[in-house]
C-alpha cells in the first residue's frame, strides 16, 4: 500500500462518524454535523452506476437528514469527472487542505510541561481553548468510536494549560488532530512543544511515520510542520451544496 493510500485510509479510521452508508464505492459518513470530514461523501473508486445519479442519491440522504451534501475530494482517490460535474451543481469548493506525512526515527521528546490526561478532561480543555466547537457530546462520541489508541495531551506553562493536541495511533501510524493553542499564548513555541510531545508519544508507542491535516492557507501552521520535517503527500477539498431554501427559512 502507498503511503499516502495509507494515510488516508488511516485519517478517516482516527475520525469515524457516528453512522456509515456504502453506495457502490462511495462511503457516506453523518455526525449530527460535527465537522465536514464525519459528514460528508468520501468517494473512494468510481464505481459502476451513473455517476450523476449517485451524487443525486447521495444530496437527498443528507438532506433527509438535515445537512447540507458535502463531497471531500482527494486526490488520491480522484474520480474522472466528479469535481466538474460537481461545480456545475454550484457546490462551492472550499477548504482547500495540504495531507502532510514523515517517517519517525526516535528525536522527538516529551516536553516538560506536557501531559496525558483522560479524554473528559481533555475535550473539557479543548472546547474551552477553541469556543467556536460547541457540541461536546457528539465530539466525545466520534473520539470513544476509534479502533486505535488515543493521546489526549494538554502543554502547562507551570501556571496553566496553553495548548492541547489530540494523537490517534492505529497500527504503526500516528496521526496529529486538534492542535490548538491558547490565543494568548500563540507564537510562543507551546504548539512547537505540544506537537512534539505528541510525537515523542507515538515513537514510544511504536509508530514508524506520522501524517497530519493542514489547511493551506494556515500559513504559520505550515511553517510550523515544515520546520518538523513533515512534507506535503495529497491535498483534499470539499465541495458544498447551495444552501437550500428550506434551510434557509428554519
Amino acid at each position: 500500500m502507498s503511503f499516502c493510500r495509507q494515510i488516508e485510509e488511516a485519517s478517516l479510521n482516527a475520525w469515524p462518524a457516528l453512522s456509515v452508508l456504502l453506495y457502490d464505492g462511495w462511503i457516506l459518513r453523518f455526525a449530527d454535523g460535527y465537522t465536514k470530514r464525519a459528514n460528508s461523501v468520501t468517494p473512494f473508486y468510481a464505481g459502476e452506476l451513473d455517476i450523476d445519479a449517485k451524487i443525486e442519491f447521495c444530496a437527498q440522504q443528507y438532506l433527509q437528514q438535515g445537512l447540507r451534501p458535502i463531497f471531500r475530494l482527494a486526490q488520491v482517490n480522484n474520480i474522472a469527472g466528479l469535481d466538474t460535474r460537481l461545480a456545475a451543481r454550484a457546490y462551492e469548493k472550499i477548504d482547500l487542505t495540504s495531507v502532510q506525512g514523515r517517517p519517525l526515527m526516535g528525536e522527538f521528546e516529551l516536553a516538560a510541561g506536557a501531559s496525558v490526561i483522560e479524554l473528559a478532561d481533555w475535550l473539557d480543555i479543548f472546547h474551552d481553548l477553541n469556543p467556536g466547537r460547541r457540541d461536546v457530546k457528539t465530539h466525545e462520541a466520534i473520539l470513544r468510536r476509534v479502533i486505535g489508541h488515543l493521546c489526549p495531551m494538554v502543554l502547562s506553562d507551570g501556571t496553566a494549560v496553553v495548548a492541547c493536541g489530540l494523537g490517534v495511533m492505529q497500527g504503526e501510524t500516528i496521526g496529529l488532530f486538534d492542535i490548538v493553542t491558547r490565543d494568548s499564548k500563540r507564537r510562543k513555541g507551546y504548539g512547537r512543544q505540544l506537537t512534539e510531545s505528541i510525537l515523542a508519544w507515538g515513537e514510544h508507542k511504536g509508530a514508524d511515520n506520522a501524517y497530519l491535516q493542514v489547511m493551506v492557507n494556515n500559513q504559520p501552521a505550515q511553517a510550523l510542520y515544515q520546520q518538523l520535517g513533515f512534507r506535503e503527500q495529497y491535498q483534499y477539498w470539499y465541495r458544498i451544496a447551495p444552501q437550500p431554501a428550506e434551510m434557509l427559512k428554519s
